[in-house]
């Protein structure tokens, strides 16, 4: 199910609405979560993570940006710690419209990709944020293997066909 539900929307050429989804995350939810919200929210991430799990860095990169949740970058990959940036458009709306933007669902999201990706327990936290980015540090723990652990076929990510110029044998002739 997985998989078709994000082929449905991710292939979808009309977007969602940006106030739908902002309402929903940052005026509903923070009311129903009251001060538990951050915490909620990370594990939020956690659970769409193991829900929609993606092969690599690049599928990584482009899931973020389907989701309206700016752009990522790897910034430093090391054996028991990656950094990633997140920054573009949907960080520097949320963070100069809200006092306080929550950006826990990324960060919980992050943390347990990294997890399934190296069958271990992994943390992520917010180290560094303004408001045109945030940095975002999953630690890694090689001494924690997840247990148990079946997880899931990576997606099979919508890329959106870019733009091409047709080439010269498929012009047509002009009059």
């Amino acid at each position: 199910m997985t998989n078709a539900f994000y082929s449905q929307f991710a292939g979808n050429a009309i977007k969602s609405s940006v106030l739908s989804v902002e309402v929903l995350r940052d005026a509903l939810l923070p009311n129903l979560l009251g001060d538990d919200s951050s915490g909620i929210l990370y594990w939020a991430g956690k659970d769409l993570a193991r829900q929609f799990p993606v092969a690599s860095n690049d599928d990584l990169v482009t899931f973020f940006e389907q989701c309206g949740w700016g752009h990522l970058i790897l910034q430093k990959e090391a054996d028991d710690l990656i950094t990633y940036e997140l920054t573009g458009e949907p960080v520097a709306r949320r963070s100069f419209a809200l006092k306080a933007p929550d950006f826990m669902l990324e960060t919980g999201f992050l943390a347990e990709q990294v997890s399934e990706r190296f069958n271990c327990v992994s943390e992520a936290k917010i180290t560094f944020q303004n408001k045109m980015r945030l940095q975002i540090s999953v630690t890694i723990d090689h001494e924690q293997p997840l247990l148990g652990h079946d997880p899931q076929a990576p997606l099979e990510i919508v890329r959106p066909e870019a733009d091409q110029q047709p080439t010269d044998d498929e012009q047509s002739p002009q009059a």
